[in-house]
């Protein structure tokens, strides 16, 4: 797994959903009945497949970091969704998050602390300025459309990864807006968390990072120490 500048114990993981008969069999074999179960319900047979790849990746990097079987590994849920370890490993206690979007899936780890991921393909004819406006708070909206046009849509993805995982890693799903704080998003700028109206706080605690990508993705990582 590839460090995350300037933090300590921290790590991501950018894996193709994308694998071989051979490889795609060994991963099956790490999952539960119930993610099994899970990937049977999908109908469109790709999106089984990236489905049960992807959890089959996500068991291994937490087995390697944790020491513990892959296909023994237990989660628990929180209120709105997000996923973590059962039981505590032999490292302590360990946060991960994972995003997946086209054949890629971005998995961080951290060791003693919380941490989020947003991965997303980039689409070149994307629509974005109504989702914009629905989404961005309104500072971000009105960095977002000051901004030349050949650049709104990458600066559009920028907030919107740094957003969504922020959001996942505070795992609190729909119940805080994503227009109640703000992250920076114009070119050059460093990623951060630059404001909060619920959570304060927040902007201490958590830090932002952009995360290299190949070409046609963008990505972002949200971590916390505690």
């Amino acid at each position: 797994m590839i460090p995350v500048p300037a933090e300590e114990g921290a790590f991501f993981e950018l894996a193709s959903l994308e694998q071989t008969e051979v490889e795609r069999e060994r991963l099956y074999t790490c999952l539960s009945p119930d993610e099994l179960l899970r990937g049977d319900r999908l109908l469109d047979p790709v999106k089984r497949e990236r489905f049960l790849v992807g959890r089959g990746i996500l068991r291994g990097l937490l087995g390697g970091v944790t020491g513990e079987e892959a296909r023994e590994i237990s989660f628990c849920y929180g209120e709105y969704g997000k996923p973590s370890l059962q039981q505590a490993s032999t490292t302590g206690s360990t946060g991960f998050n994972a995003s997946h979007s086209g054949s890629k899936l971005l998995v961080g780890i951290v060791f003693g602390g919380e941490v989020g991921v947003d991965l997303e393909e980039l689409r070149l004819d994307l629509d974005f300025a109504p989702m914009a406006r629905r989404y961005f708070s309104p500072r971000e909206q009105q960095e977002l459309f000051s901004l030349p046009w050949e650049e709104q849509l990458p600066a559009f993805y920028r907030c919107w990864t740094r957003k969504e995982a922020y959001l996942k890693g505070i795992g609190a799903g729909f119940s805080q807006p994503s227009t109640c704080f703000d992250v920076s998003l114009l070119p050059g700028e460093k990623p951060a968390l630059l404001a909060h109206r619920i959570t304060p706080d927040d902007v201490d605690r958590w830090r932002l990072h952009d995360l290299p990508v190949p070409s046609g993705y963008c990505a972002a990582l949200a971590i916390r120490n505690t």
